[in-house]
Parts: C-alpha cells; structure tokens; sequence
C-alpha cells in the first residue's frame, strides 16, 4: 500500500514539474500594423493600444508591428507612454531614410548593420524581413536600393534554415504582404519574389507570416504556411475595424487571436 502512494505521489509530482516547464515556455506575443500614428486618430488609438497590452491574458512576452509607424511622432509617444512590454518593428514603405535612423537608434538591439534582422525568445524564432524601400514604392522587394542589407533573400534562407527541435515555431514578419493569389499588384510584393517566398516557404515551412500595408483583413496559405495580413490599428478600407493580433503558443500548436480596439469614446 505504501508503494502505491508514493509511486502516486512521484507520478504526481513529475506530472506537476512537467506541466510547469511546459507553460514556463509557453510564449505570447502580439502583432499590430499600420500605426499611421501621425495621421486621423493615430495618437489616440496607439495611447488605448498600449492600455490595453496590459489587460490581455496572458500577458505577451513581446510587441512586433508590421511597418507604417511615423518615426517622429511614434519617438515622442513612445517615450511619454514608456511600455513595459518589449517592442520590435518591420520597416513599411512611409519608413523613408530618416525615419528609419530615428527607430534604428529607438531599437539598437534589432538594427545593426541591414534593415532587416531576427531574434529569438525561448522556443520562438522571429523573423522580421524588410520587403519595402525606403523611397515609398508600394510594391515589395527583397533586394532593393532603398533597402539597407544586401541578400536579403539568401539571409532569409540561411534564418529559416535551423533546427526545428530546438526551435518549433517560427513565425516571418514584413510590411508587404504576398498576393493572394500569386498575381503582381500595386500593393503586394513583386511577382518573383513571391514565387521565390512560395519555394522559400515550401522549403523551410515556417509556422506563419503576418503583414500589414492593405488597410484591410485578409487571410491565406502559401504551401502549408499562413500568412496573415492585418489591419491598421488607425484607419482602414471597407469598413474594417482597427485591430491587432495576440499570439499564443501551446504545445506543438499555436492560436491567434483577433483582438478588437477599445477605442475611448469621446465624452
């Protein structure tokens, strides 16, 4: 009889240590896009933005935003508004030169030598590209003039290409999403670098991509990888509601969840 209880208590006990690693690497993150924070109600809604980063559950480890910020007018909230939460940026094509030195030198630690980078947090691999120039054209590249780093693409690969054990999710971030249906546009990122993201993604099969830059909602699979595309957190096209997306590991799995904007309504 003894045996049994502390064969039961061990069983117990290890189940309990288990289940706690397990959310001990649990990881929760959101994504935002298009700030345009400069413009209409842009102070307004990153001010309820940041209020309500606080109220989520869980709490997300770290903030990404997918391009279009207004590097002036973000330096000054930002720094009056002081988040506790970690902030990581993809540059959008209203990112022009300056704008760009203004957040490199707010994000040291993401900027060093290109416009693009990655970083990992526990057993998450992000991966932040730069598909827009720094010259405003709507139309997204890898390889540009008005991008800072050279083999963006190649770069790419090389991130992608890790030990999938060590690193289960890996999540791809840029401001200029892929058509949905392959075909070049004026907003999306040109014909041959889609069909190169299409091998890259068959390839290497990362869990997901979110952009932004539409100012709409739209959703699609390129091989087996999701790619989301958000709305502006500001203003938006056909009647879409500011919004942003909180992340959230389980397992071997991962949800997303849309998260509506409390905007403050105006007394």
């Amino acid at each position: 009889m003894q045996r049994l209880k502390f064969i039961f208590l061990l069983s117990f006990t290890i189940f309990f240590i288990l289940t706690i690693f397990a959310r001990a690497e649990e990881v929760s993150f959101v994504v935002v896009s298009d700030l345009h924070i400069a413009e209409k109600e842009g102070v307004k809604h990153f001010i309820a933005f940041v209020k309500q980063l606080d109220e989520l559950k869980p709490k997300p480890d770290f903030v990404v935003i997918t391009g279009d910020i207004h590097a002036k007018e973000f330096e000054k909230v930002f720094n009056e508004l002081k988040p506790t939460i970690p902030f990581h940026i993809a540059f959008g094509n209203h990112e022009k030169r300056e704008d760009r030195k203004i957040l490199a030198k707010m994000f040291p630690e993401d900027f060093k030598e290109k416009d693009f980078y990655s970083f990992v947090y526990k057993q998450v691999k992000c991966i932040v590209l730069c598909d827009a120039s720094d010259t405003g054209d709507h139309v997204g590249h890898f390889e540009s003039e008005g991008i800072k780093g050279q083999e963006q693409q190649n770069w790419f690969e090389q991130e992608l290409n890790i030990d999938r054990k060590q690193f289960p999710f890996i999540f791809v971030f840029a401001h200029i999403p892929p058509n949905l249906e392959g075909k070049a546009g004026n907003m999306y990122l040109s014909s041959n670098d889609q069909k190169a993201l299409k091998e890259i993604f068959k390839k290497y099969k990362p869990n997901a991509m979110f952009c932004g830059h539409l100012h709409k909602k739209e959703n699609c699979i390129i091989e087996e990888t999701p790619v989301f595309i958000l709305p502006s957190l500001n203003w938006n096209f056909e009647n879409f509601s500011p919004e942003f997306y909180h992340v959230k590991t389980e397992g071997k799995t991962y949800h997303v969840d849309v998260i509506k904007l409390n905007i403050p309504e105006e007394k």
